[in-house]
């Protein structure tokens, strides 16, 4: 019998990259059942530092993440090029 992958498990690791003042945020999901890890689609495998990318296995997805009060919300950014 296949599993149905119906309960997972997220990791998130937060690292602050050294020197830079900017930090990374690196997830990895996995079905709790089976233990099967799930692949990140869509993202190109690499290092951004002001975007998001994969581990070249796929199993790790990285974000480029800053506090809050040092970043425009999207909405914020969304209205502020519509001026």
């Amino acid at each position: 019998m296949t599993c149905k992958h119906m309960n997972f498990a997220a990791n998130v690791a937060v690292n602050r990259i050294e020197d830079t003042g900017r930090f990374m945020a690196d997830v990895t999901v996995k079905c709790i059942d089976c233990g099967e890890p799930f692949q990140f689609i869509g993202l190109e495998p690499g290092l951004k530092m002001n975007g998001a990318t994969v581990s070249i296995d796929g199993l790790e997805a990285r974000m480029a993440i800053l506090p809050n009060s040092q970043a425009m919300s999207p909405l914020e950014r969304m209205t502020a090029t519509k001026q």
